[in-house]
């Protein structure tokens, strides 16, 4: 009677990303040089324009908030260097990419155990096959910080693995939530 909660119903979204992770999963097994500069090429592509957009704006905010601008002024520095460095030096690129992708695993991989809860309602077995799933996801996290070179070196299987177990988990929420 007081219950307001609406029924999730089937998460087309979560379904569509475990997809796109699966697959792009996939071209990195099969292309790991391809996949690697490429990503490397990318983020520096988007660090330079960042950098460059930060620091044609900072004039303009300087106006707005002159105490913390210079904030932005060091950010887009910094954003135009490291796309710089990345853009001409791919090797270093592939090993700062090492550090992104490990913080971004450990990032997902902690905020998905702390809200897998919710699946509880959808039933048990959801909930522990996308625990299994995360505590995974969250070992090859802490593998590429735990091991920085081999981490470099073997970047495209980490990764690889990382994005389909993450899709993987994706598609299981899915259809968790249709219960």
């Amino acid at each position: 009677m007081f219950n307001t909660r609406r029924a999730w119903g089937f998460d087309w979204g979560e379904l569509l990303t475990g997809v796109l992770f699966i697959v792009a999963g996939v071209f990195f097994i099969r292309h790991p040089q391809i996949g690697l500069v490429t990503l490397t090429l990318l983020f520096a592509s988007i660090a330079i324009i960042r950098g460059i957009t930060i620091l044609a704006g900072f004039t303009h905010l300087r106006e707005f908030n002159p105490r913390l601008s210079w904030l932005s002024l060091l950010s887009g520095v910094i954003d135009l260097v490291l796309g710089v460095l990345f853009l001409f030096n791919v090797p270093a690129g592939i090993a700062g990419l090492t550090a992104l992708f490990a913080a971004w695993f450990l990032i997902d991989s902690v905020t998905n155990l702390l809200n897998v809860g919710h699946l509880r309602g959808f039933g048990m077995g959801w909930m522990l096959v996308s625990i299994i799933l995360d505590v995974l996801t969250l070992f090859f996290a802490l593998l590429l910080f735990m091991q920085p070179v081999l981490a470099a070196v073997s970047l495209a299987s980490i990764v690889s693995i990382y994005l389909i177990i993450f899709g993987i988990n994706a598609i299981v929420v899915a259809f968790a939530r249709a219960r």
